[in-house]
């Protein structure tokens, strides 16, 4: 679990502060019915039906069967024919989505700042702060699988919010 925090938290830290903003993903986003997201996506779609609905969001791509991190790319250029997942993730702070750049701007941090930030036992304690991720898993130019998750820091690191 925390391998997978950190390897989540590091693609944060790289996808940087600086870069073009993104649609800030609404919590809604990450909501999965029977096997279909909330955008209407499901297994079997094909690219132009996920770019067709998350073309305004960040995407990142990782390689399944290697040792790979996930990257942004840009939607028109993802390998979708390869064995790829994609992944749409947002910050939740107290409830309220942020995207990395709100956080470094109003916390006054820079992008390699962020992981002491959100993991700091002060910062937890003032804010609830959830990780939220839509990942697909891509096989043959065709999603095969969805899947919705979340970290939550403040459980992460054993920090409840003092109210």
């Amino acid at each position: 679990m925390k391998k997978l925090f950190f390897t989540l938290l590091l693609l944060l830290l790289l996808t940087g502060c600086g870069r073009t903003p993104a649609a800030t993903a609404p919590e809604e986003l990450f909501h999965i019915t029977d096997g279909t997201t909330a955008d209407g996506i499901r297994p079997g779609d094909e690219p132009e039906q996920f770019i067709d609905a998350y073309e305004d969001y960040l995407i990142q791509v990782a390689y399944n069967n290697l040792e790979s991190n996930y990257v942004v790319m840009d939607i028109d250029k993802i390998p979708y024919k390869e064995d790829i997942s994609t992944m749409i993730a947002n910050f939740f702070v107290d409830d309220k989505p942020v995207s990395e750049e709100e956080l470094c701007r109003e916390n006054n941090v820079k992008p390699t700042q962020l992981y002491a930030l959100l993991s700091s036992s002060s910062y937890l304690r003032e804010h609830n702060v959830v990780y939220r991720y839509l990942r697909f898993r891509w096989a043959d130019g065709k999603i095969a699988d969805i899947q919705s998750d979340e970290l939550n820091y403040n459980e992460t690191y054993e920090t409840p919010r003092i109210r």
